[in-house]
């Protein structure tokens, strides 16, 4: 009986779900007082406000920045 490819393949796939997952994002450097930066991504954006999900711990902070 053949071995089964599928486990390649949708390792393959999930590469590909995750790697268009992060391209979509818009991602940004949020200045941290204890760490420096954190890398998060805009969830929400308003004029000059926008809303950000830090990566490392799903934390939601607002930012003010200019567009």
């Amino acid at each position: 009986m053949p071995a089964a490819r599928s486990s390649q393949s949708a390792e393959a796939a999930r590469a590909a779900a995750l790697q268009a997952e992060f391209n979509e994002k818009k991602w940004v450097w949020v200045p941290d007082d204890r760490d420096g930066y954190l890398a998060g991504w805009v969830v929400k954006e308003e004029e000059d406000m926008g809303e950000v999900m830090i990566a490392s711990g799903g934390e939601v902070c607002t930012a003010v920045y200019r567009l």
